[in-house]
């Protein structure tokens, strides 16, 4: 609404009835005024409203003249309104006006009233003007914009709001909604008499602008009316809060929710892809060594290098934790196996933290693929999962394609994790026993403890499978020290009924070593009245290089007991000479694979074994002797102690008694 002329009211006769008849309007604090649509000026005001009309007095804000350069768009608009308030409706809405060209901005509700001579005008009360309703006002930055068209599409006009805002970026309809099909059915939908409810978007100069449109036909005028409220600023909220909701704040990759939005998508649209589920290995070890905002620079840096390893055509998300999701469309011939082997080689390079210096870690990969392995992404995710599982069982820092035996072998691991810890609940678990036999004087030094398990349900399960299961979990060390105890046990009654010198070998994990393992140790010792020099225990020399530092002080203080200490499986893992000289070892046992000549120059590792083992004052076993022959080889190499299915495979207890003990 402008104020530019004066006129004299139209109704003096009737000026003092309205003032007594709107004179409870008058003690309200918010700015109120009634409009006479058909003659565009105002016909009475409260004392509130004089100020924001920027008048001195009721009678000069009655005699402007509003229709001075009204635009067309405003004049519709408002005669659309004056239809609405016939219909007992009202209109709450932002109005741009400039009394005295001073612009000004308020929400304002419009609502129908009779006015004397019983037609029917326009009640406006302000809600909120601009600087009471800052927020309000940002989220709803234009709400009274007007754009007229004729039948042709063409602008005829647009109101003061408008030009205001944009100035005028349209010459026809078909500019405003981009489409010149659209511009065709909307003046088509109108003409029948159909309001147009839509959203549109569209770019004025270099910035996209978004409106919510509601238009009708002017059929007395023959044209097209749009009033538009502009949503940008909510678009963009709801795009920023879209974005935030979808992406990792961290890494800025796409976020768990965001990864499944893009799975169901792809799903969606049918176009095969390979989900690549990318594990960390080593990232727990940096997080406690160096805190979590050392850790969080490392995920940074994962998952630049990893935007930086893929086109456009494949999407990146952190799913949690150190866990990342690549998912590559193989219909644009990706060729994945050369994808995994190259983020596994960018992850392997060092990576630079400020203040800190390099740090490394490495990673396993898991992958599905969509259609292939399944069409749900819950399912395609788990099995990814477990390829990844799997990848890191295997030796970590690789990548592993999941199969359905592969969901077999994972599934067969829970069954045997949950049936293992109802076996030690219930000790349905045994102790099997393999002599250890004295050469020289071909009588039975001791035995070594063989965990066996048969399960009702599995059958029997093999202790490589089922004990490293239970190192991965944890439940080694109660499975351990039901071993150890049950090994005391059984050769405690052997030392009274039978021999007090039998010695008994326990294979033991690096894991079970903890700080007071020796000190547990020496009191079962002593509950079985058993000498710590007829127990030995048996630990695998890989897990003494991957643990040298842990272990070292357990296995001085299992020393300083008395307890010998065997290294196991010689030759098979990564010992070294300092390795036998710096740790408290008594004796090796040769790996069977050398005595069954299974390596080249298997016959010259025997021999070096024993010649090294004899410089360093250390006792040798050889595992695994099946045949005369090579017992004969052993013995005339210098090999005292054998051991091996040539004397006994592992037998129960029982047996053990039978076949050793009473005929000794």
């Amino acid at each position: 609404m402008n104020s530019v002329g004066f006129v004299r009211p139209k109704y003096p006769c009737a000026e003092f009835n309205m003032m007594t008849s709107y004179q409870p309007f008058e003690y309200l604090q918010c700015p109120i005024w009634i409009y006479d649509i058909d003659n565009k000026r105002i016909t009475w005001a409260n004392s509130s409203a004089l100020p924001l009309w920027e008048s001195e007095s009721l009678f000069e804000l009655t005699s402007r003249d509003f229709s001075v350069e009204m635009s067309k768009a405003i004049e519709a608009t408002l005669e659309e309104y004056q239809r609405q308030f016939l219909r007992n409706q009202s209109i709450k809405t932002w109005w741009n006006f400039t009394p005295k060209y001073i612009a000004k901005r308020a929400l304002c509700l419009f609502s129908g009233i009779p006015l004397p001579d019983e037609r029917t005008g326009m009640l406006v009360q302000v809600v909120a003007e601009e600087g009471s309703l800052k927020h309000d006002l940002a989220c709803s930055d234009g709400s009274n914009l007007s754009l007229l068209f004729d039948r042709s599409g063409a602008v005829v006009s647009a109101n003061s709001a408008f030009f205001q805002n944009y100035g005028a970026p349209f010459s026809t309809l078909s500019d405003f909604v981009s489409s010149e099909e659209i511009a065709a059915h909307w003046l088509f939908s109108a003409r029948k008499g159909r309001e147009i409810l839509e959203e549109v978007s569209c770019h004025i100069g270099d910035k996209a602008h978004h409106f919510d449109v509601q238009g009708k036909w002017l059929f007395d005028k023959s044209e097209l009316l749009l009033n538009l409220t502009c949503t940008t600023k909510q678009k963009e909220k709801l795009i920023k809060a879209r974005y935030n909701a979808e992406h990792d704040c961290l890494t800025e990759l796409y976020n768990r929710r965001g990864i499944t939005n893009l799975l169901e998508t792809s799903i969606a649209y049918r176009s095969p892809f390979e989900l690549m589920f990318v594990d960390l290995d080593g990232f727990k070890l940096v997080n406690d060594t160096y805190g979590h905002s050392v850790g969080d620079q490392l995920l940074k840096q994962v998952g630049e290098r990893l935007k930086q390893l893929v086109d456009e055509t494949c999407m990146i998300g952190r799913f949690g934790g150190d866990e990342f999701i690549v998912i590559a469309h193989t219909c644009r011939n990706q060729n994945i196996p050369l994808l995994c082997s190259r983020i596994i080689d960018a992850l392997n390079r060092s990576f630079h933290i400020s203040g800190i210096g390099t740090l490394s870690v490495g990673c396993s990969i898991g992958t599905a693929h969509f259609p292939d392995n399944a069409v749900d992404q819950e399912s395609l995710l788990k099995q990814a999962g477990m390829a990844m599982h799997i990848a890191k069982a295997n030796g970590r820092n690789r990548f592993q394609t999941f199969t359905p035996d592969l969901a077999q072998t994972l599934h067969r691991k829970v069954e045997i994790r949950h049936r293992l810890t109802q076996a030690l609940e219930n000790e349905d678990l045994d102790l099997h026993y393999q002599p250890i036999m004295n050469t020289n004087s071909d009588k039975v030094k001791g035995f070594e403890a063989l965990l066996r398990w048969s399960d009702k349900e599995l059958g029997n399960i093999g202790p490589d499978e089922f004990i490293t299961l239970a190192e991965e979990t944890g439940q080694i060390v109660p499975l351990g020290k039901w071993v150890l105890n049950s090994a005391l046990k059984q050769l405690s009654i052997w030392h009274r009924e039978f021999d007090s010198e039998l010695m008994m070998s326990i294979n033991i994990s690096s894991i079970q070593m903890h700080a007071t393992f020796a000190e547990q140790l020496s009191a079962m010792l002593n509950f079985y009245n058993i000498q710590p020099q007829n127990i030995a225990l048996e630990i695998t020399e890989s897990s003494m290089i991957f643990k040298h530092g842990e272990v070292r002080q357990a296995l001085s203080d299992i020393s300083k007991l008395g307890v010998e200490l065997h290294l196991d499986d010689f030759g098979t893992g990564y010992s070294s000479l300092s390795m036998l000289h710096d740790l408290p070892i008594s004796t090796v046992k040769l790996d069977k694979s050398f005595v069954h000549g299974s390596h080249k120059g298997s016959k010259a590792i025997v021999q070096a074994t024993h010649a090294i083992c004899d410089k360093l004052g250390l006792k040798v076993v050889a595992e695994g002797v099946e045949t005369e022959t090579q017992k004969d080889f052993l013995i005339a190499c210098g090999y005292r102690y054998l051991q091996g299915y040539l004397f006994s495979k592992p037998i129960p207890s029982n047996e053990v008694e039978s076949q050793f003990l009473f005929v000794r």
